[in-house]
């Protein structure tokens, strides 16, 4: 490959990083960027009150005197412009500040979410309610109903007591759920530990995002049983960023969200690539192995068997107890029935990391320490030459900008 064959490609990763990768335009076959973010998410909140999807403004909904439960997933892009948008609302119908609870599910992590009230005035911000679901608390969850299955799903009990109940989250795709989204929040995050350990899973590779999964229509239920009519989803953009902010009901802002996720994240390829760059940039759920799974496994579904995935990140998280499970196998093979007697809180990730590294080469520039990162069956990348180096290797190449946002598909030649 001659010099003046080649293109620069700038990418973005991490927290404020920057990549200008030499390609040949010729070998690329695909290139995902990741949309814009909005200028005014605010603004285009409040629009989405106002003109709510098949359903009334919001403002006609609730009343004085309401106690209202903000469920917000904590992964949601600009969650603090979001809240004080809805503030306008609830300020409008003279909804008092300790009348608002905004209720989210305990993360994965060791650490809180940021302080969503953030984006409130300093007064408003000290009386409105926030909370961290502890699902491991009985004493906080009472019993809702018992679904078609016969589970019986149990609550916060904030969330049955209140008198208004809407949920706030981005839509995304999830190898567990298909389509991640509307309800998602409230169950398993809000509800018991035995809960979420019955729904840990290991995904579904041989599904479609659009395909039927128990976990997506149990929630479904859920909602339906607690009589959720309003809901906010956010569509995600590059970074911690949001295309858009959709309101409504939920049935009609799922199926927008939705469409505009396919149409902004969707990588659909005639044939499987030899090489994938996957950038991932700091977003709404961090910077860790949540994030480096998802890229991982749409990484895997679109490159050749025994091809390259080249990761760029900034990663520093270091790993759980299921990828101290990769780390301490034979082979990547050897941890996938461990992880699923053991069902370890990064079940997921510690998963899509394994099936990646089984089906191709996968290089990882990271601040991660070598060793670490050899014991995963990766090979650690120290900079960006050696990125430019795995690029003079012949073959085809896709660049996924925020892969961790991407689903991917390969119509012919699987």
């Amino acid at each position: 490959m001659t010099e003046h064959s080649c293109e620069e490609v700038l990418v973005r990763y991490g927290s404020d990083s920057r990549c200008a990768i030499q390609v040949d335009p010729q070998r690329v076959v695909a290139q995902q960027t990741a949309p814009t973010p909005l200028d005014d998410v605010g603004g285009a909140a409040r629009n989405a009150l106002e003109n709510p999807l098949d359903f009334p403004p919001l403002q006609q909904a609730i009343v004085p005197g309401d106690a209202i439960v903000v469920a917000l997933d904590a992964d949601t892009p600009a969650d603090d412009e979001i809240l004080a948008a809805l503030w306008d609302v609830f300020a409008s119908r003279d909804i008092q500040p300790a009348d608002v609870l905004i209720l989210q599910p305990a993360g994965a992590g060791a650490a809180p979410p940021l302080d969503p009230r953030r984006g409130l005035p300093a007064e408003i911000a000290a009386a409105v309610n926030w909370q961290v679901h502890r699902p491991d608390d009985d004493s906080s969850q009472n019993y809702l109903a018992t679904s078609t299955s016969g589970e019986r799903i149990y609550l916060a009990r904030e969330v049955i007591e209140a008198d208004f109940v809407l949920t706030v989250g981005p839509v995304a795709f999830d190898t567990v759920l298909g389509y991640r989204g509307t309800c998602s929040v409230l169950y398993p995050g809000l509800s018991s530990i035995e809960a979420v350990s019955r729904s840990q899973g290991q995904g579904h590779d041989e599904l479609e995002p659009s395909d039927e999964r128990p976990l997506r229509q149990l929630i479904d239920e859920i909602g339906w049983l607690l009589g959720i009519q309003f809901c906010i989803q956010v569509v995600p953009a590059r970074g911690t960023g949001a295309a858009d902010v959709l309101a409504g009901c939920p049935d009609a802002v799922f199926r927008a969200a939705r469409e505009q996720l396919d149409s902004h994240w969707m990588v659909q390829l005639d044939e499987r690539p030899d090489i994938v760059v996957a950038t991932i940039e700091s977003d709404a759920g961090g910077h860790g192995w949540e994030q480096v799974g998802a890229a991982l496994e749409v990484a895997r579904n679109l490159v050749a068997r025994d091809g390259q995935i080249i990761m760029l990140t900034e990663l520093d998280e270091p790993p759980g107890d299921g990828l101290d499970v990769v780390r301490g196998s034979e082979s990547p093979d050897d941890a996938l029935q461990p992880l699923r007697s053991l069902a370890p809180a990064d079940l997921v990730p510690a998963t899509q990391c394994a099936h990646a590294v089984n089906w191709a080469r996968v290089y990882l520039l990271s601040q991660l320490e070598g060793e670490l990162v050899e014991d995963l069956f990766i090979t650690p990348l120290e900079d960006q030459g050696e990125v430019q180096r795995l690029l003079t290797r012949p073959g085809r190449c896709v660049i996924l900008e925020d892969a961790q946002h991407a689903w991917g598909r390969v119509q012919i030649g699987d």
